[in-house]
């Protein structure tokens, strides 16, 4: 995936209180947050909103280490697990008995859009500021595009504590009209945990695709 960063400092509304200097210093705080990250662990609650009206919540926790290594499991309604081993992507369906494997960096497309986080990205050349909103307990929600190389997601929200350049929050708006927000609690970084965490080692009996 090619990414092009383009700070939209012509439009008059988005931007019009703040600097380009003052954008810039926001996206290095936040990478630079990650960048001297080198483990994370969450639990989170995740709303999967479908263009029906539909809403399904979502439970689970999340662990993550540079670089590229990442584990999300989800325990409530439905059980099922995303791991990446830095090589290959794999979903996991535990009561199925089924998994599915993709390579690393051409699955998962929120995982990819995401990459600042788990240390195979870039926030600044990932993804095109858009807009931005100043919230509570300094709080700032910005709103980012994706690159035209992302066929599935459309626009990225994240809140943000802007002090330290921490990521509290994100939504993820699919080109399908389903919207997906996650909210990290329990934040842990520079853990120990196995490495073991990262690695699929599925049942015989999985059906693997």
């Amino acid at each position: 995936m090619v990414f092009v960063l383009a700070l939209l400092l012509g439009l008059v509304n988005p931007f019009k209180e703040l600097k380009a200097q003052s954008i810039q210093e926001i996206l290095d705080r936040i990478q630079n947050f990650y960048e001297n990250t080198k483990t994370l662990r969450a639990t989170f609650l995740q709303e999967d909103e479908f263009p029906s009206g539909k809403r399904i919540l979502r439970k689970g926790k999340v662990w993550m280490k540079k670089p590229g290594l990442f584990r999300w499991e989800y325990y409530e309604p439905e059980k099922f697990i995303i791991i990446s081993d830095g090589r290959n992507i794999y979903v996991y369906y535990p009561e199925e008995n089924q998994a599915f494997v993709y390579p690393s960096g051409k699955a998962v497309s929120s995982q990819l859009a995401l990459g600042f986080m788990s240390g195979r990205g870039d926030i600044r050349k990932d993804l095109k500021l858009e807009s931005f909103k100043v919230l509570e307990n300094n709080l700032w929600q910005l709103n980012f595009l994706t690159s035209s190389g992302d066929s599935q997601i459309e626009k990225i929200t994240l809140q943000v504590n802007l002090s330290t350049g921490e990521v509290k929050e994100i939504t993820l708006y699919y080109l399908s009209g389903e919207k997906v927000k996650i909210v990290f609690n329990h934040l842990e970084y520079n853990s120990e945990f196995s490495p073991k965490i990262f690695q699929f080692n599925p049942p015989r009996r999985v059906k693997i695709n």
